[in-house]
């Protein structure tokens, strides 16, 4: 029998916060919670159809929630703009469709994915926060 792995608390300074190719914001965070959100995102999924997907619901004070928090908070620092966290800054709910990944899954350098179906298993889907102070995964 294996010890479970615990994984810490996500805090500001794990966030790096780039761009793509593109220009469009990337939130870039450490494997293990990379690797734990987006195992998040994908358990208990409603799939709506045309690419629509939910994931289950977390509760205001779960990891999951209290990430996506600190994850809107260092986006709004850097790109205020960002579509979806407008309502967020204001209302406390929104979204972020941008690319959530680990660090071992995106190329600073290049911009882009780092061997993308390699490390699919780190990239985490949309992030939505609602007015009840729960948090879902998708899009």
């Amino acid at each position: 029998m294996t010890a479970p792995t615990i994984t810490p608390e996500l805090a500001p300074a794990q966030i790096t916060v780039t761009l793509d190719q593109w220009d469009r914001p990337v939130v870039v965070l450490p494997d293990d919670i990379a690797e734990r959100l987006a195992l998040s995102s994908r358990t208990d999924v409603k799939d709506y159809g045309y690419c629509h997907f939910e994931s289950r619901r977390f509760g205001a004070d779960t990891f999951e929630t209290r990430a996506i928090r600190t994850m809107f908070e260092a986006v709004l620092a850097l790109h205020p703009d960002e579509r979806g966290l407008g309502q967020y800054e204001r209302y406390g709910t929104g979204y972020f469709y941008g690319w959530i990944v680990s660090a071992s899954g995106w190329d600073m350098t290049a911009r882009t994915w780092n061997d993308y179906e390699t490390t699919k298993h780190l990239h985490v889907d949309g992030i939505h926060l609602h007015h009840d102070g729960r948090s879902h995964f998708g899009s």
